[in-house]
């Protein structure tokens, strides 16, 4: 993949080796130990994701792709997960940074105060009970990586899932009327765009309001950061609640997201032919024998199904940037169906393989079938595990989400 991606030989060498002197042995033992992980749904510790750039062709000496990859650190002998603050402050020393991972001076303040925030009677070295960490790499072409963290208490018993209304909050867990409270100490500009959020969730009927169950921020200035909220509906997937939720009924409108917008409806239409925008219908799972399904015990783990999507806060601006997940692991027959989805899409929209890498009919396939080439892509699906498209501030971004499916 960072061959695809452009990366020159020197940057490569030193990716792989942090990965394989620093990661691996966070992503726990060689057998199945331990409660297991949500990061994925076949339990894989890892993954990983793949953008495209947007433009036709990149510019001459830039990445084709951009490459990260996230995870959910265990310990290498009990498979027990670890604790957020001593990975990251591992991660951010001398020696775990190898000269590799960059973080400014205040690139923790976030990070902490959110910890904080979720954790407050937390003093030991163990994951605090009913929470899930990962930790996400963003590789850049100079050689440098930064670092993402995502806090999960959505599915882990006994947390209960953190709320966005206004309502009387949950004494059993955080709520996001408590969030409010938060913002300030993350940046005062927060504030007003979680102020449109609320208000959507508000006027939403209790059964169809999402589940609000993982805060993510970068590793990064606090005046550049980001908070990201993310949302789980179990009701509703035809294209009419996908839009709905992704334009919070209409509050987030203008230009460039009815620009987006149209970008989703045409990857919504290849991806889900017999539920497309004009069909108007619920996707529904599809049947495949072949799937890794997760294990039969009462473990916590994500949704196989329903609608992800994250709303997007940044540090000076007063605007949502709302991102859809769609489980196509779940709503897709197979991988090579969803490689040929996404090309559909690039088609529609102008996108092209890179000059230097896969180009023509079948490029997406054989890119990711490069990488992933432990199975044959039509054999089932799970290799990619959600597609996305968020609206960024000039526009939008489509990545696909990728498993290494490490207990096939």
């Amino acid at each position: 993949m960072q061959e695809t991606a452009a990366f020159t030989v020197e940057v490569q060498a030193r990716f792989l080796v942090f990965v394989y002197a620093r990661v691996l042995g966070f992503m726990g033992p060689a057998e199945r130990k331990g409660p297991g992980v949500i990061i994925t749904f076949d339990g894989s510790p890892v993954e990983l994701s793949w953008v495209i750039p947007n433009r036709s062709k990149p510019r001459r000496g830039e990445a084709t792709r951009q490459l990260r990859f996230a995870i959910e650190p265990l310990h290498p002998e009990t498979g027990i997960p670890l604790k957020g603050a001593l990975i990251l402050d591992y991660l951010t020393s001398l020696e775990g940074g190898l000269g590799v991972v960059s973080c400014p001076d205040q690139g923790m303040k976030w990070r902490k105060e959110t910890e904080n925030f979720l954790f407050p009677d937390d003093e030991g070295d163990e994951i605090p009970t009913g929470s899930r960490f990962f930790v996400g790499f963003d590789f850049k072409s100079s050689g440098t990586l930064t670092l993402k963290v995502y806090y999960n208490t959505a599915f882990c018993p006994p947390s209960g899932q953190l709320r966005i209304t206004s309502q009387e909050p949950n004494v059993d867990a955080p709520d996001f009327k408590s969030l409010g409270k938060l913002l300030p100490h993350l940046h005062p500009t927060l504030i007003k765009p979680f102020e449109t959020l609320r208000s959507y969730f508000d006027n939403l009927e209790e059964s169809r309001r999402p589940l609000v169950g993982m805060l993510a921020l970068d590793c990064i200035e606090p005046d550049t950061n980001r908070l990201k909220i993310y949302c789980h509906t179990m009701t509703g997937t035809s294209w009419a609640d996908a839009k709905r939720s992704f334009t919070l009924g209409g509050a987030l409108d203008g230009p460039n997201i009815d620009r987006v917008v149209q970008k989703l409806e045409i990857l919504w239409n290849h991806m889900f032919p017999d539920a497309t925008s004009t069909i108007n219908v619920d996707v529904v799972p599809t049947l495949n024998p072949d799937r890794i399904e997760p294990k039969e015990d009462d473990q916590p783990r994500q949704p196989d199904g329903g609608l992800l999507f994250y709303y997007e806060l940044i540090a000076g601006e007063s605007v949502v940037n709302p991102k859809i997940y769609v489980p196509v692991r779940t709503y897709c027959p197979n991988d090579l169906f969803v490689c040929n989805a996404i090309e559909k899409f690039y088609d529609d929209v102008g996108v092209e393989g890179p000059e230097v890498g896969e180009h023509g009919q079948g490029w997406v396939a054989r890119e990711i079938g490069k990488a992933y080439n432990h199975r044959k892509l039509n054999a089932a699906s799970g290799i990619h595990t959600h597609i996305s498209i968020g609206a960024k501030k000039f526009g939008w971004e489509l990545t696909s989400y990728l498993s290494t499916e490490v207990w096939r």
